[in-house]
């Protein structure tokens, strides 16, 4: 598969894609900050006992399992439940309570960048600014930043202000030096095990290498015995000089860099046996940190990449044992009590062999293409990049004034007021029965003009969802739904209707009812607000995530098939996914999320 060009990639431990807020709560964590039992005074008396033996303690290091089974929520995600019943006790219940943990920074520092199209905050500075949020505004804030509603004694808050507080939050945090907005991912591409990410090596070459060098600690002294009795076939293409190859090994294990190999050192992609038993001896001086838990006396540590940890094997510099050790205790932190001093990956990486995944990127101010590799990749792009569309219309593309987007409505009713005066407007046609077409409904009465509501069910009450006292707004709409429009002035409701044709020039709607019946309206534009999903296209075509292998991912029916408890996504090696994709649809169990993430990195890294 192809990867790019490695000399211009940029290598982190971990990529995430997007910079909403879970991106922002992830990029929190990896940098360091993690959660600790403060309390055990939870209302849930089973919850509480299972607390009491962890006060004090850091949640990484208790079992997330125990402690999150049987808890249960807007969320099917464990992990998430847990969380959230920690930072926001009894919730839904209508408690105010304290949080029961406190986020201290004694982690380790993980090397990550989070990517994302617009300013920190993501889809929040899409919306329309002065919509109120579903959730309060005191459940919008993530840990360490309390948000303060301060929108007219509103319990809910406008997005504007929530995607303001996220750009704060990113800034007070000290989190903007892992953030690279503005940018637009264009592919992400697995690192298939049996290809290469160097240029030169043939098609099977590393995974023969690999299996080779598995067997070459226990018969190193064999040198090139072991290659010409077993691998003879699988390198003949590569074999030099064998007396060269001895010599050399004997060289390099004195510590000695001139080699009398016939063969040119300076090849870059050198894939002869030699080169790999070269790699073994000096794997010791060219580790770059790899192994500063266990440092060996008198080893010497080699720098091979730039201030943008981009491999370059011309700079490298020597640092004697205390120097390693001294930069161990500045640079990492341990969950272990005992003070061990074991950092999580090193901050000078060398070759990213490591690498397991390739995400190309396009930076929109700059016009720069940028090539990341990691090891780990977080999918926390959110569900609403797509807007599901109306497949009615013969034509290839759809008209211009049928919108997909509440924003876009807005600003299109703002313009065609001022060309036209109030009674002479003709009527929008709003198609779906959600919150957005609720919205949709909401703002073009307000501009005293016509509406045309068309939905395909009768509509539900709301009251289990949505009590009426926090949402009169909602509760309106779907009144007039249920009533059809009779007692309402500007608003006509179609139920159980379906729009089945469009026509273009002359702005009119075809309405088909379950019936059969046929209806022909002329309106001024359409808005049809039927959902979105996520744009899932940057990655390779045969990588199904759905639970639904079949389907395309639906956040809402649909989401990322993920490990409940690790929010790996099964089936891809170092693939998480959090967030909306995963099922947490509310700001208030995203936390969760970002836990079990940053829990597994730390259990598979310890």
């Amino acid at each position: 598969m192809k990867t790019g060009n490695t000399d211009n990639s940029i290598y982190k431990e971990v990529v995430v894609i997007g910079n909403g807020p879970s991106g922002i709560m992830l990029s929190y964590m990896l940098s360091g900050n993690l959660p600790y039992v403060v309390s055990d005074a939870h209302p849930d008396e089973i919850l509480s006992a299972r607390l009491r033996s962890t006060v004090g303690e850091c949640l990484l290091q208790q079992d997330l399992k125990q402690l999150s089974a049987g808890l249960e929520g807007r969320s099917q995600n464990q992990i998430s439940l847990l969380m959230d019943a920690l930072l926001h006790p009894c919730a839904d219940m209508g408690y105010e309570m304290e949080g029961l943990v406190e986020f201290r920074k004694t982690g380790v520092e993980i090397d990550h960048v989070v990517l994302g199209k617009g300013p920190p905050g993501g889809s929040w500075h899409k919306m329309d600014p002065y919509i109120l949020t579903l959730s309060l505004g005191s459940w919008m804030a993530l840990p360490g930043l309390p948000f303060h509603c301060r929108d007219s004694g509103e319990k809910r808050a406008f997005a504007c202000n929530v995607a303001k507080y996220y750009m704060q939050y990113t800034e007070k945090m000290g989190l903007g030096k892992n953030f690279r907005n503005s940018v637009l991912v264009t592919s992400v591409e697995p690192i298939n095990q049996d290809a290469s990410l160097c240029k030169g090596y043939p098609e099977g070459s590393r995974s023969r290498s690999t299996n080779f060098l598995e067997r070459i600690d226990d018969n190193i002294m064999a040198g090139v015995e072991i290659i010409s009795s077993e691998r003879e076939e699988d390198f003949e293409e590569y074999k030099t000089c064998f007396i060269s190859n001895a010599i050399n090994c004997l060289m390099l294990r004195s510590n000695k860099k001139k080699s009398r190999c016939k063969r040119p050192r300076d090849k870059l992609f050198d894939n002869s046996p030699t080169r790999k038993i070269r790699e073994i001896i000096k794997s010791e001086n060219d580790s770059c940190f790899n192994r500063l838990s266990k440092p060996d006396k008198n080893r010497s540590v080699s720098f091979c990449c730039d201030s943008n940890n981009v491999c370059d094997n011309q700079h490298r510099k020597s640092y004697n044992e205390n120097d390693i050790n001294s930069y161990a205790l500045r640079n990492s932190r341990s969950l272990d009590f005992s003070n061990k001093k074991v950092p999580f990956s090193c901050k000078y990486t060398s070759c990213d062999s490591n690498a397991k995944w390739v995400v190309n990127a396009f930076d929109t101010e700059t016009g720069e293409n940028i090539t990341y590799r990691c090891k780990y990749l977080v999918l926390a792009n959110g569900g609403n990049d797509l807007p599901n569309r109306l497949e009615v219309s013969k034509q290839k593309k759809d008209p211009e004034w049928l919108l997909y987007d509440l924003r876009h409505l807005e600003n299109r009713l703002d313009s065609y007021m001022i060309d036209k005066r109030t009674e002479d407007a003709m009527p929008v046609l709003v198609v779906g029965a959600g919150l957005s077409a609720a919205d949709a409904v909401i703002a073009i009465r307000a501009r005293n003009v016509p509406v045309i509501h068309v939905f395909r069910n009768k509509s539900t009450d709301l009251n289990k969802q949505l009590p009426e006292n926090m949402y009169p707004e909602y509760h309106k709409v779907y009144q007039m739904m249920q009533d059809g429009g009779s007692t309402y002035p500007l608003y006509t409701a179609y139920p159980e209707h379906t729009v089945t044709d469009v026509d273009d020039n002359s702005h009119t709607i075809i309405l088909t009812s379950k019936d059969g019946l046929r209806t022909k309206i002329n309106v001024s534009f359409a808005v049809v607000l039927i959902g979105s999903r996520p744009d899932l296209s940057l990655l390779p075509k045969d990588i199904s995530l759905g639970v639904k292998k079949d389907e395309l991912v639906d956040c809402k029916t649909n989401p990322v098939d993920v490990d409940r408890l690790t929010y790996r996504v099964n089936g891809c090696d170092n693939l998480f996914a959090i967030g909306p994709l995963a099922g947490d649809h509310f700001v208030r169990f995203i936390p969760g999320g970002a836990l079990a993430v940053t829990a597994e990195l730390y259990r598979i890294n310890k």
